[in-house]
């Protein structure tokens, strides 16, 4: 039988170990295995539209007498016979293994007479299997169709839904073509975000019918190896796509995958709508398949949310200061910008209508959003990740940002170019490391932080010379790049190693800052913030407000204050090797929900920039 639908006291909403169930709302042990089932049972009742009534977990199946095992997940034909003979589709979700989650799941629909479809699914790989009425009685699909339906037809465009989580969807893509191509990782990644961009062209196309999709007969044609039209649909999309986003996609640029594979993808993705999937969703599935993906190859360091958060707050970006990150990545700092003003039009400005305020924040995206990033894929998925929250995109380059200004002005030439002295607004997590040194001579004698500084013994003062470096660490030079940014009265925040704050040797670096700049704050983050391949830099916020040399002249007289701070919890687990989400908890041990009854994460962070606004406030910073 099916399990009533439970609705927990407010005490038991939450709890350490726990999870609810999808199917009963009742607080359940939360395991790996568990978790992979829930994602199932929400797509189940949500993308393939059945009743949580129709369905049961833990179903015993018999074969004749003997009773071979409790299925993970299983699906009725209607809800008025919870019985074996009813059953249509069984879920496989405990074998991680494919080929071991395949064969368990034949043995339990082989004595299923009525069953039809069966799934295996372990978080990041799926499979789908019809069950036939003839050998070899079971062939693996594409994927299954919708309640009430026998075949995959093309979808109409009313009908998507918002996909209730995408990280597994997303992952499940890659791993297809990963292991069904023989591809690289970097190239099975630049894939995957090709049919990302065909699958959103499509959906905002006048057609009311979706051409990024697959039916049963075509998938029979492809198997088959025939001509069909869905290779000449989705290549003709991707002409689209090449069109409309031209600063992303050469026009010479081809779809590298097999028909069958491409096939497999796109049956994962046709039946949602990401234009109507709530950008949060999309966003932290995006992020996620980024980090997993592209972290660290030159020794890049992904900057955690809840740190995106703090720099993004403290310096509280207006809703007409243009915002630059000159080593962008995948756009976090970015899109946080930009969503920290959308609150803010939304916040200030209720008595405008809802696409009124949508005008709004779709302009100042397009108006004061700017990136660089030297990789080109990394300003692809910047380009990409700002798509995603329509959008913003325009303002991405790829190209050196340590290149001289001639050179960054021709690359984002046009309403979006990018000029020394134009951001309001600095915010980057740069690379960092002494492996990757910049020892270009054209490169190093466009910054006085690229030539060589001594110390005044007597004044102990630090003077430039005329001798350039033999090589300098790129976030040393970066400090100068932003700075040089910057208009003046203009703020930044930028990630350092501390050795940058702390180093007798860099004592030059500091007094470079101070030449230039008032120092706003100093925010220490926890060891282990910042790792990859065994790396992990101690690393802090530094912000500064570019000033000129009469108000840094009058700061001094007066020994300013610099406001310091320490972050000790960041949200999740920095020991464990997957990091783990931490909640704040109570006395008695149950965790604290906010005011949208949703969990808060146990970090430190929302207090440190509530103390910097005191201080700022105190000391009439005016910004």
């Amino acid at each position: 039988m099916a399990e009533k639908e439970f609705k927990p006291t407010e005490e038991l909403e939450a709890k350490e170990g726990y999870i609810k169930d999808f199917l009963t709302n009742r607080l359940i042990r939360q395991t790996p295995e568990e978790e992979v089932r829930q994602i199932m049972l929400m797509r189940l009742v949500q993308e393939y539209e059945y009743s949580k009534k129709q369905i049961a977990k833990e179903f015993l199946i018999q074969k004749g007498s003997q009773r071979i095992g409790p299925a993970d997940i299983v699906v009725f034909r209607d809800e008025k016979r919870k019985e074996q003979e009813n059953i249509w589709i069984i879920v496989e979700t405990k074998r991680k293994n494919k080929s071991d989650g395949i064969d368990q799941l034949k043995t339990y629909l082989s004595p299923c007479k009525g069953a039809k479809f069966g799934i295996w699914f372990n978080g990041s790989d799926i499979a789908y299997l019809e069950v036939l009425d003839r050998p070899p009685y079971f062939r693996e699909v594409l994927k299954i169709p919708k309640k009430g339906e026998t075949t995959i037809h093309l979808p109409a465009k009313k009908d998507l839904k918002p996909a209730p989580e995408l990280k597994s969807v997303f992952e499940t893509c890659h791993n297809y073509i990963y292991a069904n191509e023989g591809l690289l990782k970097e190239k099975v990644f630049n894939e995957v975000l090709k049919l990302i961009f065909i699958k959103m062209v499509d959906e905002k196309s006048a057609n009311p019918v979706c051409e990024f999709g697959i039916t049963t007969d075509e998938e029979k044609e492809i198997r088959e190896g025939k001509e069909s039209a869905f290779t000449e649909r989705i290549l003709k999309l991707f002409d689209r796509v090449k069109r409309e986003y031209s600063d992303v996609f050469d026009p010479n640029e081809g779809l590298n995958l097999k028909p069958i594979t491409l096939a497999f993808v796109v049956s994962q993705l046709q039946d949602y709508s990401l234009v109507g999937t709530p950008a949060d969703i999309k966003g932290v599935a995006f992020q996620t398949f980024v980090y997993a993906h592209q972290r660290g190859e030159r020794g890049e360091f992904f900057t955690p949310y809840p740190i995106v958060e703090l720099v993004v707050k403290m310096l509280d970006p207006k809703d007409d200061e243009l915002i630059v990150d000159p080593a962008c990545g995948s756009g976090g700092f970015l899109i946080q910008g930009m969503k920290h003003v959308w609150d803010t039009i939304d916040k200030n400005r209720p008595d405008l209508k809802e696409k009124t305020r949508l005008d709004m924040k779709v302009r100042y995206a397009h108006t004061y959003i700017r990136g660089i990033d030297i990789n080109p894929d990394l300003a692809k998925v910047a380009k990409m990740h700002m798509v995603l929250y329509d959008d913003g995109h325009t303002g991405i380059f790829a190209e050196n940002a340590l290149e001289d200004f001639g050179r960054i002005r021709e690359t984002t030439k046009g309403p979006s170019q990018i000029t020394s002295e134009s951001a309001d607004i600095v915010m980057t997590n740069p690379p960092f490391g002494s492996k990757g040194k910049v020892t270009d001579k054209r490169i190093l004698r466009q910054f006085e932080l690229g030539y060589k500084w001594k110390q005044d013994k007597k004044t102990g003062k630090w003077i430039k010379t005329d001798q350039l470096q033999n090589g300098q660490v790129p976030d040393i030079l970066f400090i100068e790049r932003c700075l040089q940014l910057l208009r003046e009265g203009g703020r930044m925040a930028i990630v350092l190693p501390d050795g940058n704050l702390n180093n007798s040797s860099l004592g030059y670096v500091r007094e470079f800052i101070q030449q230039k700049a008032r120092i706003l704050a100093v925010v220490s983050m926890p060891v282990g913030t910042f790792m990859h391949a065994g790396v992990n830099p101690k690393t802090s916020l530094l912000f500064l407000q570019k000033l000129n040399q009469k108000e840094l002249k009058k700061l001094k007289m007066k020994r300013y204050p610099i406001f310091m701070a320490v972050v000790e919890k960041v949200g999740y687990d920095l020991n464990s090797k997957t990091p783990k989400i931490l909640y704040k908890k109570n006395d008695k041990g149950e965790i604290i929900k906010d005011k949208n009854r949703e969990p808060i994460l146990d970090t430190d962070v929302p207090e440190i920039i509530e103390a910097f606004n005191e201080f700022k406030r105190r000391h009439t910073l005016g910004f």
